[in-house]
């Protein structure tokens, strides 16, 4: 057997493993990803203490299960050795799945998470500038988003997994899945799982809604620019994974839409404003942290050179300068 590439590299980053299981989950962003690492984080062990310990820029307790670090290394296969990621990856002993999602529907998502809300993570990623403005109106979300997808077939600089053809980063054609779940069936998938885990003597503990959009979708965001670019964008995912193009709906969003999204503005602004107060305090904490480097490399520094006048000095008493350089240069080395 050979080794199925890893490529994109974002199956062995990403994947979770389950040796007693014999299960592997490739996670899509997207698509359902915070709601299966969550339950596979706690059918692993992990709980609300393990979350809180979190270093990553993540905006909500249920996103930091995508923090790395938090995992048991048995659990990731980028800490398994070649030949396990071969056995993982190829063996009819294991269960293999992952779950996507309608593809334009996923955009729209990833937009109003990561880009109209500001999520902080992504404001320190691409820098303020790239982001739209806080919409007034309903009419503003739609522009924005409009802006946003006829933009990204022609900036490679945009590229983001959030956003990315989910079949490469699944390695749908590399790689022999068990399951291929859809978000618009979640409970098939999770029905699947949960069987095969009680077979083999576990617990699923129950998906739930993580990580949802805030605003609701529809075709009439798209109109014929906006909706030619999602085709080029997501062609090869449809033809992959079975999808059927986005509809076209004369480019328009129906009243009820438009309600509803005016009806959201103000809780909207209100999680924007706490994601901007949220990133300040990461970028003061980042600043403090500098500022405390430097305070103490002043002082380290000082130290060092009064130790130095001190030790020249007392060996010029003694009349040995040279064991005075020696000591100075031992403080330095010891620093």
């Amino acid at each position: 057997m050979t080794l199925i590439p890893t490529d994109p590299a974002h199956v062995e980053l990403n994947t979770v493993v389950f040796d007693e299981l014999r299960l592997a989950y490739v996670p899509v962003p997207k698509a359902a990803s915070t709601s299966i690492l969550g339950a596979l984080f706690e059918l692993a062990g992990g709980g609300l203490d393990d979350r809180m310990r979190s270093l990553k820029h993540e905006a909500t307790r249920d996103q930091t299960v995508h923090d790395a670090s938090l995992w048991d290394p048995r659990h990731r296969l980028e800490q398994r050795s070649a030949t396990e990621r071969e056995w993982i990856l190829e063996s009819d002993e294991w269960f293999r799945f992952t779950v996507v999602r309608e593809p334009a529907r996923r955009i729209w998502s990833a937009w109003v998470s990561k880009v109209l809300l500001r999520d902080p993570r992504f404001v320190l990623m691409f820098g303020e500038d790239w982001f739209p403005a806080v919409p007034s109106s309903a009419i503003d979300v739609v522009t924005s988003f409009r802006a946003f997808v006829s933009g990204l077939p022609n900036q490679p600089d945009w590229a983001d997994p959030h956003w990315s053809a989910q079949h490469e980063l699944a390695g749908i054609s590399r790689i022999e899945y068990d399951h291929v779940g859809r978000l618009e069936s979640l409970d098939q998938t999770e029905a699947v799982l949960s069987h095969y885990i009680a077979q083999r003597g576990g617990t699923l503990p129950a998906l739930g809604t993580k990580n949802g959009s805030l605003l609701p979708f529809s075709p009439g965001l798209f109109d014929r620019p906006t909706r030619n670019a999602c085709l080029r964008l997501t062609a090869d995912d449809r033809r992959a994974l079975g999808y059927e193009p986005v509809q076209d709906a004369d480019g328009e969003p129906d009243e009820p839409w438009l309600r509803a999204v005016e009806a959201s503005l103000p809780a909207l602004r209100a999680l924007i404003e706490r994601h901007e107060r949220l990133l300040d305090l990461w970028l003061s904490k980042a600043d403090t942290n500098r500022e405390s480097h430097w305070q103490r490399d002043v002082a380290v520094v000082s130290a060092i050179a009064a130790a130095a006048s001190v030790a020249t000095v007392l060996a010029a008493r003694q009349g040995n300068g040279h064991n005075g350089s020696r000591w100075a240069r031992h403080l330095r080395l010891s620093w």
